[in-house]
Protein backbone atom coordinates (compact mmCIF):
# COMPACT_ATOMS: atom_id res chain seq x y z
CA UNK A 1 0.00 0.00 0.00
CA UNK A 2 0.67 3.44 -0.85
CA UNK A 3 0.32 6.91 1.34
CA UNK A 4 -0.59 9.88 -0.46
CA UNK A 5 -0.82 13.34 1.40
CA UNK A 6 -3.79 13.93 -1.37
CA UNK A 7 -6.69 12.67 -3.27
CA UNK A 8 -5.02 11.69 -7.23
CA UNK A 9 -7.75 14.15 -8.15
CA UNK A 10 -6.18 17.39 -6.73
CA UNK A 11 -2.99 16.49 -8.29
CA UNK A 12 -4.19 15.81 -11.66
CA UNK A 13 -6.84 19.42 -11.25
CA UNK A 14 -3.25 21.28 -10.32
CA UNK A 15 -1.41 19.63 -13.26
CA UNK A 16 -3.93 21.18 -15.52
CA UNK A 17 -4.71 24.62 -13.54
CA UNK A 18 -8.03 23.36 -13.07
CA UNK A 19 -9.48 25.51 -10.00
CA UNK A 20 -12.52 23.40 -8.81
CA UNK A 21 -14.37 24.56 -5.62
CA UNK A 22 -14.90 20.61 -4.47
CA UNK A 23 -11.55 19.89 -4.92
CA UNK A 24 -9.68 22.85 -3.29
CA UNK A 25 -8.14 22.33 -0.24
CA UNK A 26 -6.74 24.04 2.84
CA UNK A 27 -3.74 23.34 4.20
CA UNK A 28 -5.59 22.04 7.51
CA UNK A 29 -7.87 19.81 5.47
CA UNK A 30 -4.93 18.38 3.95
CA UNK A 31 -2.82 17.78 7.53
CA UNK A 32 -6.38 16.01 8.94
CA UNK A 33 -6.90 13.16 5.98
CA UNK A 34 -4.62 10.65 4.99
CA UNK A 35 -5.18 8.87 1.77
CA UNK A 36 -3.76 5.24 1.18
CA UNK A 37 -4.04 3.74 -2.03
CA UNK A 38 -5.56 0.02 -2.09
CA UNK A 39 -3.98 -1.89 -4.24
CA UNK A 40 -6.58 -3.59 -6.14
CA UNK A 41 -6.81 -5.08 -10.10
CA UNK A 42 -8.85 -3.00 -12.14
CA UNK A 43 -10.34 -1.08 -9.43
CA UNK A 44 -8.14 2.60 -8.05
CA UNK A 45 -9.63 3.00 -4.40
CA UNK A 46 -8.78 4.52 -1.32
CA UNK A 47 -8.93 4.68 1.87
CA UNK A 48 -9.49 7.85 3.23
CA UNK A 49 -8.41 8.01 6.91
CA UNK A 50 -9.60 11.52 9.31
CA UNK A 51 -6.95 12.08 11.72
CA UNK A 52 -8.93 14.08 13.94
CA UNK A 53 -11.80 11.63 13.91
CA UNK A 54 -10.68 8.37 13.54
CA UNK A 55 -13.65 7.67 10.98
CA UNK A 56 -12.50 5.96 7.86
CA UNK A 57 -14.02 6.25 4.53
CA UNK A 58 -13.54 4.01 1.08
CA UNK A 59 -13.48 6.42 -1.98
CA UNK A 60 -13.54 4.72 -5.55
CA UNK A 61 -14.50 5.86 -8.79
CA UNK A 62 -17.50 4.85 -10.46
CA UNK A 63 -18.20 5.89 -14.19
CA UNK A 64 -16.00 8.59 -13.83
CA UNK A 65 -17.21 9.93 -10.45
CA UNK A 66 -15.20 9.96 -6.93
CA UNK A 67 -17.38 8.41 -4.41
CA UNK A 68 -16.29 7.89 -0.50
CA UNK A 69 -18.65 5.78 1.64
CA UNK A 70 -18.32 5.45 5.14
CA UNK A 71 -17.06 2.49 6.21
CA UNK A 72 -18.51 1.59 10.00
CA UNK A 73 -17.00 -0.01 12.85
CA UNK A 74 -18.49 -2.63 14.63
CA UNK A 75 -16.34 -2.22 17.34
CA UNK A 76 -17.68 1.19 18.36
CA UNK A 77 -20.31 0.10 20.40
CA UNK A 78 -18.01 -2.65 22.34
CA UNK A 79 -15.41 0.95 22.44
CA UNK A 80 -18.42 3.25 24.30
CA UNK A 81 -19.00 -0.32 26.55
CA UNK A 82 -15.14 -0.50 27.90
CA UNK A 83 -15.08 3.17 28.23
CA UNK A 84 -18.39 3.17 30.38
CA UNK A 85 -16.32 0.09 32.16
CA UNK A 86 -13.19 2.05 32.79
CA UNK A 87 -15.13 4.88 34.33
CA UNK A 88 -16.70 3.16 36.50
CA UNK A 89 -13.50 1.36 37.74
CA UNK A 90 -12.16 4.21 38.35
CA UNK A 91 -14.98 5.84 40.59
CA UNK A 92 -14.50 2.26 42.57
CA UNK A 93 -10.63 3.05 42.95
CA UNK A 94 -10.98 6.73 43.79
CA UNK A 95 -14.10 5.76 46.25
CA UNK A 96 -11.67 3.10 47.88
CA UNK A 97 -8.58 4.86 47.98
CA UNK A 98 -10.38 7.67 50.25
CA UNK A 99 -12.07 5.32 52.47
CA UNK A 100 -7.99 4.53 52.97
CA UNK A 101 -7.20 7.54 54.20
CA UNK A 102 -10.22 8.14 56.35
CA UNK A 103 -8.21 5.57 58.56
CA UNK A 104 -8.73 6.55 62.55
CA UNK A 105 -5.88 8.74 63.60
CA UNK A 106 -3.35 7.37 66.42
CA UNK A 107 -5.10 9.68 69.05
CA UNK A 108 -8.36 8.16 68.65
CA UNK A 109 -7.04 4.56 68.51
CA UNK A 110 -5.17 5.23 71.78
CA UNK A 111 -8.08 6.48 73.33
CA UNK A 112 -10.25 3.56 72.87
CA UNK A 113 -7.47 1.23 74.10
CA UNK A 114 -6.82 2.96 77.08
CA UNK A 115 -10.80 2.39 78.08
CA UNK A 116 -10.49 -1.23 76.71
CA UNK A 117 -8.18 -1.54 79.32
CA UNK A 118 -10.08 -0.28 81.88
CA UNK A 119 -12.83 -1.86 81.09
CA UNK A 120 -10.98 -5.18 81.22
CA UNK A 121 -9.59 -4.14 84.57
CA UNK A 122 -12.67 -3.29 85.98
CA UNK A 123 -14.09 -6.53 84.92
CA UNK A 124 -10.99 -9.12 86.29
CA UNK A 125 -11.63 -6.76 89.63
CA UNK A 126 -15.30 -7.40 89.70
CA UNK A 127 -14.34 -11.66 89.15
CA UNK A 128 -12.10 -11.21 91.83
CA UNK A 129 -14.17 -9.95 93.93
CA UNK A 130 -16.74 -12.58 93.33
CA UNK A 131 -14.00 -15.30 93.70
CA UNK A 132 -13.47 -13.84 97.24
CA UNK A 133 -17.01 -13.28 97.91
CA UNK A 134 -17.61 -17.34 97.38
CA UNK A 135 -14.55 -18.15 98.99
CA UNK A 136 -16.05 -16.81 102.46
Amino acid sequence: MQTKSRHPLWRYAAAFGFTVSALVVTSAEAERFQMIELNQTGNSAYLRIDLESGSVSRCEQENAVWQCSAITDMSAEQETSLKRRIDELERRVDRLEAEQTDQPDMAKLEEALDMSEQVMRRFFSMVQDIKKDMAE
